[in-house]
C-alpha cells in the first residue's frame, strides 16, 4: 500500500523544494493541502505530513497538538523559520517528529526528513539545544 505524504499550509513557492526533499528521502509523490485543517487532514490520514505552522491564526503549538491527536501514527515534520532551540523543543513537545529550518537547502531537508522517517525524531541543528 502506498504511503500518503502531505504538504500543508506551505507557500506555493517552496512546494517544488519540499517535493524534491521528500523524493530525496525516499518518498514519492505528495498531496498539497492549502490550509492546516485538522479535520481534513484526519480524513486524508497521511503517513508523512510536512506543515508550516509559522503563519497560523491560531496557536501553532495547539494546532500541532491537535494534529498529533488526530494523526497518532503520522510522521509530522514542521517546516519553520523559528531559530531558537526553545522553539524546536516546544514543537517536539507538542507532537512533532521533526523540525526543519526554512534556511535549509534541499539536501539538508532530505537528510532531515530521512532521519525523521527512520528514527522518528529529527531537529535541524539550527534549532537543536
Amino acid at each position: 500500500m502506498a504511503r500518503v505524504c502531505c504538504l500543508a499550509a506551505v507557500d506555493p513557492g517552496v512546494i517544488p523544494l519540499l517535493g524534491a526533499a521528500l523524493k530525496g528521502a525516499g518518498e514519492s509523490g505528495h498531496t498539497i493541502v492549502a490550509r492546516l485543517d485538522v479535520g481534513a487532514l484526519g480524513k486524508l490520514a497521511p503517513n508523512v505530513l510536512i506543515a508550516d505552522i509559522d503563519r497560523l491564526k491560531v496557536d501553532p503549538l495547539e494546532a500541532l497538538r491537535q494534529l498529533r491527536f488526530v494523526l497518532p501514527e503520522c510522521v509530522i515534520v514542521i517546516y519553520t523559520s523559528g531559530s531558537e532551540p526553545s522553539w524546536g523543543r516546544a514543537c517536539h513537545l507538542a507532537g512533532a517528529n521533526g523540525v526543519l529550518s526554512k534556511k535549509s537547502h534541499e539536501s539538508q531537508l532530505a537528510a532531515g526528513l530521512k532521519h525523521a522517517l527512520l528514527t522518528g525524531c529529527f531537529t535541524d541543528s539550527r534549532l537543536a539545544s
